[in-house]
C-alpha cells in the first residue's frame, strides 16, 4: 500500500518546481531589420519597435535597458523634447539615437518613449515616433498616394490590429496626406490595447509617424 501511494505522489513531487512562479524573462534589445528609408522599410521598423516595446509587456523600470537598441542611449523625456533636464527622477525616458528629438527627426531615426507606471496608467505609457525626409528626388506625389493608400492594410497585418475609428471617405493623388486613426491590437499577452496612430506625408517635410499605446478597450471596437 505504501509503495502504491509513493508511486502516485512521485509525479506531483517532480511537478512542484514547475508550479512555482518564475520571474518574467527580460525583453530582448530592439533591432531594426531595415535601413530607415522613407518607405515601407522605415514604416516596418516603426511597427516592429512598437510591437516589441509597447505591446509585448508593461513598462517597468528595467525595460528601457532591456530594449535599448545598439547605438542608442537612454535620456529623460524632458531632455529629449526640450533640451534640458529637471534633475529629478524622470517619469518617462526615451530610447534615442541622438538624445534629442529634433536631431532624431533630422537624422531620420525612430525613438521610443517609455512612461513609467502610475496609478492612472498601471501598465505605463509607450510611444514610438519617426520623421524622415524623402530619400527619393522624383515621383513624390505618387509615393505619397501609394503609401497612404496601403498604410492601413500594412498596420492591420503587422500588428494583427482592427481599426476602431472611421477610415477616410476618399483618397486621391496630391502633395500631402494625413491620417489620424484609432486601432485595437492584441497586447500584454492577454488583452487588447488601443493604438493611436498619426501619419503625415508631405512633399516638403517627408514622412512623419507616431504610434501611442492607450488604455485597453474591452474588445476590438469597444472601450
Amino acid at each position: 500500500m505504501m509503495i502504491i501511494r509513493a508511486r502516485f505522489l512521485l509525479p506531483t513531487a517532480f511537478a512542484l518546481p514547475f508550479l512555482i512562479a518564475q520571474p518574467a524573462a527580460a525583453a530582448e534589445p530592439i533591432t531594426f531589420a531595415h535601413k530607415n528609408w522613407s518607405d515601407l522599410r522605415g514604416i516596418l521598423n516603426v511597427f516592429d519597435a512598437f510591437k516589441q516595446a509597447c505591446l509585448a509587456q508593461p513598462v517597468t523600470l528595467e525595460l528601457p535597458e532591456e530594449l535599448l537598441p545598439e547605438g542608442y542611449q537612454i535620456v529623460s523625456s524632458g531632455l529629449h523634447a526640450l533640451g534640458f533636464d529637471t534633475g529629478s527622477d524622470p517619469k518617462a525616458v526615451v530610447l534615442s539615437k541622438t538624445g534629442d528629438e529634433e536631431k532624431d527627426f533630422a537624422a531620420g531615426e525612430p525613438f521610443i518613449e517609455l512612461g513609467f507606471p502610475t496609478d492612472a496608467a498601471p501598465n505605463g505609457e509607450c510611444r514610438v515616433g519617426w520623421k524622415r525626409a524623402w530619400d527619393y528626388p522624383d515621383g513624390l506625389e505618387k509615393l505619397i498616394a501609394g503609401t497612404g493608400g496601403v498604410f492601413d492594410s500594412w498596420l492591420s497585418f503587422q500588428l494583427k490590429a482592427v481599426r476602431v475609428s472611421r477610415p477616410d471617405d476618399m483618397f486621391g493623388v496630391g502633395s500631402s496626406y494625413s491620417s489620424v486613426g484609432e486601432w485595437a491590437a492584441p497586447c500584454l499577452d492577454s488583452t487588447w490595447c488601443r493604438v493611436s496612430v498619426l501619419l503625415t506625408l508631405t512633399v516638403e517635410e517627408g514622412i512623419y509617424l507616431t504610434m501611442t499605446r492607450g488604455d485597453p478597450p474591452t474588445a476590438p471596437g469597444g472601450g
